[in-house]
């Protein structure tokens, strides 16, 4: 009989809802998959031997969340058995195993990862069919053991449409992380009928540009071609995700000022100026680290500055000739353009 404040482990509370039994099943499981998995790069004792040292000392699913270093990886019993994709669910640990984020856990031979559409914002697939045709798909392929899915392996916002303090910060690391997953996981895909999805496109264009064959079906091939209308300008869609990010930080700093934002905005519009500071009192703002400051407070986003680049020079020696333009602000840092080093001049896909 548990009493007030000695409850029995089988039912502690360890957080979130998982008790301290399954969190201890979790990494025991975990390990012993680690145990089995097709491990990439030939320093696997090492990191077999580093990851169950750190695992082993975390004492509840919140250090997983907090420490930002594991996946949760969906079982393939679970993922079989459902009728609907489980929703990501840190009081069911028995469904998941952990995946150390790192080069040569996640491989394609022990795990994939599912490309699917948003049905509805409350559940991607209500009614189960697209996840019906993933079971059909998968279940004659006996050698992968996990599966990633969003819905499934990410924190997913509740009723109020928010995800806790620590939810939300493990999920960001994962947002990141997608490009990794898509990588050096087998890679399952269904689109039913062709619908605009940007992250279906780049999931799709990692999955491409990032192996040597692929397989392109009926479903996946509008994107494809779509990839590859887009390689030849993929300085314009760099440059306009910069501005996109830049529009967004000045609304936030100066929501009801159009005018500085449009001052500051022409500013960096230049290719010319790297650093913009004396355009608009108590704003810095650097194209070559990427940051507004204001106010004591750093807003980031993605550098693009160079000043070797043709067309900063070319733009420079142009107001220069006319003598029409104010000398630019010192840049703090100079960068070299790693888009220039490894970008291809063209990109053709086979057919």
């Amino acid at each position: 009989m548990a009493t007030p404040g000695s409850q029995g482990e089988g039912t502690q509370r360890c957080g979130s809802g998982s008790t301290v039994s399954s969190f201890k099943s979790l990494i025991d499981r975990s390990i012993a998959a680690w145990a089995t998995i097709n491990f990439v790069t030939d320093n696997y004792s090492t990191a077999f031997e580093n990851y169950r040292s750190r695992i082993c000392n975390l004492g509840s699913v919140e250090d997983v969340l907090k420490c930002r270093s594991y996946w949760f990886f969906q079982l393939r019993t679970s993922f079989l058995s459902q009728d609907r994709f489980l929703k990501f669910d840190l009081s069911r640990l028995d469904e998941y195993i952990l995946l150390p984020i790192d080069y040569g856990w996640a491989n394609n031979h022990d795990c994939y990862f599912i490309s699917h559409y948003w049905r509805t914002a409350s559940h991607p697939d209500p009614d189960g069919t697209d996840l019906r045709m993933f079971q059909q798909d998968l279940v004659s392929d006996t050698l992968w053991s996990f599966v990633w899915i969003d819905w499934t392996c990410a924190p997913q916002v509740g009723v109020d449409g928010k995800r806790t303090p620590l939810e939300e910060y493990y999920f960001e690391l994962m947002l990141q992380c997608i490009p990794m997953l898509v990588r050096d996981c087998a890679f399952e895909w269904r689109f039913p009928a062709w619908e605009p999805r940007a992250w279906i496109l780049y999931e799709v264009a990692e999955y491409i540009l990032g192996h040597t064959k692929y397989v392109e079906t009926e479903d996946n091939r509008p994107f494809r071609l779509h990839v590859e209308e887009m390689l030849p300008f993929w300085r314009a869609l760099r440059a306009g995700q910069v501005q996109l990010e830049l529009l967004v930080i000045l609304a936030k700093i100066f929501p009801d000022d159009v005018a500085i934002r449009q001052e500051l905005l022409d500013s960096l519009n230049k290719p010319a100026n790297g650093t913009v500071s004396n355009s608009v009192p108590g704003v810095e703002i650097s194209k070559t680290d990427g940051t507004v400051r204001y106010q004591g407070q750093v807003h980031r986003f993605t550098s693009t500055f160079n000043l070797t680049s043709r067309i900063a020079l070319a733009f420079e020696d142009d107001e220069k000739q006319h003598g029409n333009g104010a000398e630019s602000s010192e840049v703090e840092e100079e960068r070299p353009d790693v888009w220039d080093s490894v970008a291809p001049s063209s990109y053709s896909l086979p057919l």
